[in-house]
């Protein structure tokens, strides 16, 4: 029965696991400092595109506001507002392939295109032995709107992402539970609590995949307050000088941000990969400011082997699949008969548009699909794919599909 509860648990999963960059959350407040006002919107960004592309990577550079707001929790009149810079006359709206970018959105969409996250100190990370150093991290490689007649008066966005995102998203990531994110970003604070949930998702991920056998480390108020943003209150004297209250209400600000999202996680009963406990305990006796001010969180409760199973297999997956497809791609589309394509030539990514573009080369992708599900299972036949199941996961998505024991 044990094993039964736990299989139904990792299915469930497919649908509310997804990644983030580490670059990006071990850099959560450059984020802030690169794009400041908008910081929200290209976090939500970044997070909503890596769901994306986890759900379907043939499937994930389109999106509807309808879609983006969702998932985001930001609701959709917010998001199609004038931008408060352009309303205010602060900047003028930019336009770009015919197209004014004027609303929430569209200008985040734009600066994105624009601007990089410059990274504060640089970001190591290790790859095939060697160590690959990021400055800063690029977003967008392109935007496209489609709207009209044929669609009716729904706006359907089109983006070309970065290569440092399509990277990141198979190479270097903490696993997200995205499944109570949206509630978590509600209303004022949003973007605070968001940025702590990422936090501790990573603190999670770090200490599962060192299977339980270290401590957690303890977590000071000010290291969480300076990820959410919180700062200290200024008030003033007697004199009229503006003076820092004391740093108990930094600790209200934190204490309020964990019970809130504490509160989301467990808002109902639908199982979940991500939850935690956490308590303050103390620190110096000798110092009143000190005394519980740093936090224990406790994750064990969610150390499920199935579910780790299931992230290893589908770590694999995505990793070799994008390899491969883009060999695929390479050998059949060499750069010289490229060049000659004439619906390429204005084209940024064309690898991405082959890609998400489901009828093209179907059946090599079909093939390429079948060979790679088949050995991220360790091969075993119960998994084997039949074209019809991989040609449906490439329409779909795959995280939501199981072969049946008909294909063995």
């Amino acid at each position: 029965m044990e094993n039964n509860v736990l299989t139904d648990k990792a299915k469930e999963l497919s649908y509310s696991l997804s990644r983030v960059d580490r670059s990006v959350a071990d850099n959560l407040m450059d984020i802030d400092n690169s794009f400041e006002g908008d910081a929200q919107n290209v976090l939500d960004f970044i997070i909503f595109m890596s769901k994306k592309i986890n759900n379907n990577l043939f499937g994930y550079t389109k999106f509807t506001i309808k879609e983006y707001s969702d998932f985001t929790g930001i609701s959709a009149p917010n998001l199609c507002a004038v931008h408060p810079d352009i309303a205010s006359g602060r900047v003028k709206a930019p336009v770009y392939e015919g197209h004014k970018f004027e609303s929430v959105l569209d200008y985040t969409l734009y600066r994105m295109l624009r601007t990089n996250i410059l990274f504060s100190r640089v970001h190591d990370y290790r790859e095939d032995g060697k160590i690959i150093k990021l400055e800063n991290f690029p977003i967008l490689k392109d935007i496209y709107l489609q709207s009209g007649t044929v669609l009716g008066t729904k706006k359907v966005y089109e983006v070309r992402l970065s290569d440092v995102i399509i990277e990141g998203f198979v190479k270097r990531y903490y696993t997200l539970d995205t499944t109570r994110l949206p509630a978590i970003g509600k209303g004022k604070g949003g973007h605070s609590r968001k940025k702590i949930y990422i936090f501790l998702n990573k603190v999670f991920h770090i200490y599962a995949s060192q299977q339980g056998k270290v401590d957690i480390p303890l977590y000071s108020v000010d290291h969480l307050a300076d990820i959410a943003g919180v700062r200290y209150m200024k008030e003033t004297d007697k004199k009229g000088n503006p003076v820092e209250k004391e740093p108990k209400h930094k600790k209200e600000a934190v204490s309020n941000i964990l019970k809130s999202i504490y509160k989301n996680i467990n808002s109902d009963k639908k199982l979940l990969h991500f939850s935690f406990e956490y308590k303050f305990v103390s620190g110096n006796v000798e110092n009143k400011h000190v005394e519980d001010y740093l936090i224990k969180f406790d994750f064990t409760s969610n150390m499920h082997p199935e579910i780790m199973q299931r992230m290893s297999v589908d770590h694999k997956l995505k990793l070799t699949l994008l390899k491969d497809l883009r060999h695929l791609f390479d050998s059949i589309y060499p750069q010289e008969r490229l060049s000659k394509i004439a619906a390429f030539e204005k084209e940024t990514d064309a690898f991405q548009r082959w890609l998400n573009s489901t009828d093209a080369d179907l059946q090599k992708k079909v093939e390429v699909l079948k060979a790679v599900y088949f050995k991220a299972n360790e091969w075993n036949k119960a998994k084997q794919l039949k074209d019809s199941e991989a040609i449906r996961m490439i329409h779909e998505g795959f995280l939501s599909i199981e072969p049946t024991m008909g294909a063995l």
